[in-house]
């Protein structure tokens, strides 16, 4: 292949990389898309369960809030293209979207599938080349400008290039983690990469055993609290393995951080966020008075589903005890468990597993304004390359599309 001339490159075929092509050739430009798989877009079409969660009904700065302390670095992308601009966007191409439930944003067919398409035909429409099966190899810069990129098929001549190949989680659908080696190349930090939005396996064995349990509304922190409130409220779920579920999702970058510097993490899960261990021992004081024949396990299995409520009065001591003989050992622990139990993280499901990527470029060296690095002129990034990371809910995605949309313009 001979080296062919653009206006611009953009490595990556995700989300955030479509959207800079089609922003950007919208504008005038002549874009390419260089995407290493033999075709772009296989993560976004796995997102949402294949539904596609496009983003969410929070207002604009709330939403930012949630990428906890680079949210501030957020802001001029998502004031530039907001959930609502996404919306319109799509709603133009053909790709009607809706709330069920008031707070996540669907495409209103529930198919990612659509989703990728219609970005496929703006793409088509405005021009933009798309090359599959060519990984970018390197950059070419001079005197601290942009120039290009050099790739299997030769070089491709650019005054400017986005890298928006993603982070390093779920690597079978392109996040396979080059990006990195590319800014590095610039000259770029690269804040340690971790898993976020994965899978946490507990050293315990207990909770393998209520796998498939899921529960709504617990919370979940670090042990012991950090000054950056770490902890997360939503839906939970027991796996063979440890927790999932959002609750656990959401904190689980924090818990990557904790692991890698310190090879263990511990949690505590607050079973009901309305409810403290002193409240509990009052609630217990009562049954002693009110239902002294019970059997503790049954008044518990009245609150909790019937295997976790066995497991937690084994734990505490109690099985086979009435509430009249409840010891104050047991009502101490039983309290500690329903409403601060500790566990003990010993690893996680891996990049193979992670949503998301927590780490990646240093925001120090990006332009917030524009996406532009601040060491090579020319040089943009956009999506989950950068040290940026969100929620579950649609943060993650908007992020991609609006970053793209900021880098494209």
């Amino acid at each position: 292949m001979k080296s062919k001339q653009y206006d611009l490159v953009i490595v990556g075929g995700g989300p955030a990389g479509l959207a800079s092509a089609i922003f950007a050739a919208r504008n005038g430009h002549r874009a390419v898309v260089l995407e290493r798989l033999n075709s772009p877009g296989k993560k976004l079409l796995a997102t949402g369960g294949g539904h596609c969660n496009l983003t969410n009904t929070l207002p604009l700065e709330d939403f930012a809030r949630n990428f906890g302390k680079q949210w501030r670095f957020t802001m001029p992308a998502f004031q530039d293209f907001s959930p609502q601009a996404l919306r319109d966007f799509f709603s133009n191409l053909g790709v009607k979207t809706e709330s069920p439930d008031g707070f996540h944003v669907f495409p209103v067919s529930n198919k990612a599938s659509d989703v990728l398409n219609a970005m496929f035909s703006e793409c088509k429409k405005n021009g933009v080349e798309i090359l599959s099966g060519n990984p970018v190899k390197q950059l070419i810069a001079e005197n601290g400008k942009i120039k290009g990129v050099v790739t299997d098929m030769g070089e491709i001549k650019a005054d400017k290039v986005i890298i928006a190949c993603g982070g390093r989680s779920y690597p079978a659908l392109g996040s396979d983690g080059s990006g990195y080696r590319l800014a590095k190349f610039a000259g770029h930090q690269i804040i340690e990469p971790v898993p976020a939005l994965v899978e946490l396996h507990c050293s315990e064995k207990w909770p393998g055993a209520c796998a498939g349990i899921a529960l709504k509304n617990i919370r979940i922190g670090v042990h012991p609290p950090k000054r950056t409130a770490e902890f997360s409220k939503g839906d939970f779920l027991f796996t063979h393995s440890g927790i999932s579920g959002p609750a656990a999702l959401n904190i689980s970058g924090t818990v990557s951080e904790l692991l890698r510097q310190n090879g263990s993490a511990e949690i505590f899960v607050d079973f009901f966020p309305e409810k403290s261990a002193s409240v509990w021992m009052n609630d217990f004081d009562l049954w002693q008075r009110k239902d002294g024949k019970k059997q503790v396990l049954k008044i518990i299995s009245e609150h909790l589903p019937r295997r976790l409520a066995e497991i937690f009065c084994s734990e505490s001591g109690c099985e086979n005890t009435e509430a009249s003989r409840l010891s104050r050992e047991s009502r101490e622990k039983l309290s500690s468990m329903l409403s601060s139990c500790r566990l003990k993280i010993k690893g996680t499901a891996g990049f193979d597993k992670a949503m998301v990527t927590r780490g990646g470029v240093s925001l120090r060296e990006i332009n917030p304004q524009t996406m532009e690095s601040r060491i090579v002129k020319g040089l943009y990034f956009a999506g989950e390359i950068i040290d940026i990371d969100g929620p579950c809910g649609g943060f993650n995605l908007q992020w991609a599309f609006s970053s793209g949309h900021l880098a494209g313009k």
